[in-house]
């Protein structure tokens, strides 16, 4: 229980997944090294074979490295070169509005050290996130002695001429605001206030995989359900 209460007071002053309970700090150093990937566009010719091959192999090399040790045994470098890699390959641009989005995701690994505590003290084995209804937002964290934290938000995808000149971001970036937030410890649920507002940039998106930086410069790896 004392590890409940801590963790408590950790999240209403942080943020776990998407900043869920913390004003975002805007990411700059992996948003800034692939700003030009973003500017310029993966290929167009996604019929190619070799491409395919290509993101099926770093795909699972992705995977492969976030599964080889705990979050904080592997080195971010590493993952971002993978992700620079497949950044610039995508099937297609528009992430953000795409129906592939649409699902829920089981995060496969993150650098957000809010969700990740939730692991390393044997509260919780899996964190979800699901996306549906266009614009509904579900973070749960389940607990494995039962119960959870879940966390409720609005989604929308900036408009091009709402003045903001972040060309890079055009067609990846969705906003969330979060509205509700419940802990549930079996024999008591919590409302919580939930203080967070944000963005994520999905850089890479397909039906298997799904690659995400947020406003506070942290990396989400996701894979459906």
């Amino acid at each position: 229980m004392m590890k409940i209460q801590k963790l408590i007071l950790c999240l209403l002053t942080t943020a776990p997944f998407a900043s869920a309970f913390s004003a975002p700090s805007p990411a700059a150093s992996f948003l800034d090294s692939i700003a030009s990937i973003f500017q310029n566009g993966p290929g167009n010719n996604n019929s190619n074979k070799g491409l395919a091959q290509k993101r099926s192999q770093l795909k699972s090399d992705l995977l492969e490295l976030c599964s080889s040790g705990k979050p904080n045994e592997i080195d971010r470098k590493d993952v971002e070169i993978i992700m620079e890699e497949l950044a610039q390959i995508r099937p297609f641009d528009n992430t953000a509005s795409s129906p592939s989005l649409q699902k829920e995701w089981i995060l496969a690994w993150t650098t957000e050290k809010e969700i990740n505590i939730f692991s390393e003290w044997n509260i919780s084995g899996e964190v979800t996130q699901t996306i549906q209804n266009g614009d509904e937002l579900i973070n749960l964290i389940p607990f494995k002695k039962g119960g959870g934290l879940s966390v409720n938000g609005v989604l929308s995808v900036p408009i091009d001429d709402d003045g903001d000149d972040d060309s890079s971001s055009r067609g990846i970036r969705t906003n969330f605001e979060f509205s509700s937030a419940t802990l549930d410890l079996n024999f008591v649920k919590l409302t919580l206030p939930p203080v967070g507002k944000g963005w994520f940039d999905t850089i890479y998106l397909d039906e298997e995989l799904r690659v995400d930086v947020n406003s506070r410069d942290d990396i989400l790896i996701c894979v459906p359900r």
